[in-house]
């Protein structure tokens, strides 16, 4: 079977394998970058326009490409650029030039671009938007995923001033903004505004909390409807993007615990993603508040199963289901990798 992306259901139709890939790492400009080009591309890139990062964290274009997401459009053909930008600061103008840099850089030294999409998270979102206004030429469509828009004034510098004073409404390429509904009003604003140019913008609220809390089925789809759109098929805004997640169980479950694996950590976060899905944590009797204890090698810590980070003091540590619909293992403002040690791969137990 040939696999597509312009179909909605193509996470459930394409099987997703190891794809082999060529990577090119460099610097441009102080912003690092990686590029990341399939066996038999297709000429279709995917730039990605990260979210803001503290100062004190290392300058690094990594991205989370073990997630089904990435896996996809590399298997289909897709390449994925990254760029860390110049700094970890709040940018707009300075991260669009950094990623018009990446672009002439992939088409002049790697392949030739047949299609450039953009793919912004957060302040990453608020790029994207900047640039469709501001610098359009290069891209031919964007997905903005819980997209920083309106600056609170404890953040308004000279460097990151309100974008609302730069975004009259006139978007020069198609946008799909994909949002947790409970931040969404800086999306919905915009769109409004947008609504008489010449790519009204559209509005994917799911209603799931967090922020940027979006699965690898919603991403593809938000991603194949902008790649209909340049083809002459606008999308429509939606009341709920929502697209559930339910995997089964491969725990094993004895004796009132429960082992399962680690199948990918966050890169500079140290997020813990598990194959452990709900149902386990019910099958140990652990509901929301309570707290369990996790065990990786020989170090046991206790967890509290919680909806958020932020439910716990800084530091602790924290569980709560993923958009992938599994257990996330996670300390509040720390490193859970770094503490434990921990890889892919590797043996957790619940209990």
């Amino acid at each position: 079977m040939k696999c597509s992306l312009a179909s909605a259901l193509l996470l459930i139709l394409c099987p997703i394998f190891s794809h082999a890939h060529k990577r090119t790492t460099g610097e441009i400009d102080g912003a690092q970058f990686i590029v990341d080009v399939p066996t038999n591309p297709t000429g279709d890139v995917l730039f990605l326009a990260r979210g803001y990062r503290p100062e004190a964290l290392p300058l690094s274009p990594v991205y989370e490409e073990e997630t089904t997401f990435f896996q996809t459009l590399r298997a289909t053909g897709w390449t994925i650029a990254s760029t860390s930008f110049q700094g970890n600061r709040w940018v707009m103008a300075d991260g669009g030039a950094d990623l018009v840099a990446l672009y002439e850089y992939v088409e002049k030294e790697i392949l030739p671009i047949e299609r450039a999409y953009l793919h912004g998270e957060s302040m990453g979102g608020g790029i994207v938007a900047w640039m469709a206004e501001h610098a359009p030429a290069h891209f031919d469509g964007a997905i903005a995923l819980g997209a920083y828009l309106y600056a609170e004034p404890k953040w308004e510098t000279p460097e990151n001033p309100q974008l609302a004073d730069y975004l009259p409404g006139q978007p020069g390429f198609p946008i799909v903004f994909l949002t947790n509904r409970e931040e969404m009003a800086g999306s919905a604003a915009y769109v409004a505004q947008a609504q008489d140019s010449e790519y009204p913008p559209v509005l994917w609220p799911v209603d799931r909390p967090g922020h940027v809390n979006l699965n690898s089925a919603e991403r593809l789809a938000a991603l194949a409807a902008v790649v209909r759109w340049t083809r002459g098929d606008r999308p429509e805004s939606m009341d709920n993007a929502l697209i559930p997640a339910s995997p089964v169980s491969v725990a094993v479950l004895q004796d009132g615990k429960a082992t399962g694996n680690i199948t990918r950590t966050r890169p500079l976060y140290g997020n813990i993603y598990t194959n452990f899905v709900p149902s386990d944590l019910e099958a140990l009797d652990i509901t929301l508040g309570d707290t369990f204890s996790l065990t990786h090698g020989t170090t046991t810590v206790e967890v509290t199963f919680a909806k958020a980070y932020s439910d716990v003091p800084l530091g602790e540590w924290v569980a709560f289901i993923d958009p992938e619909g599994h257990v996330q293992i996670s300390r509040n403002y720390a490193n859970a990798t770094d503490t434990f040690g921990a890889k892919t791969g590797d043996t957790l137990t619940l209990s």
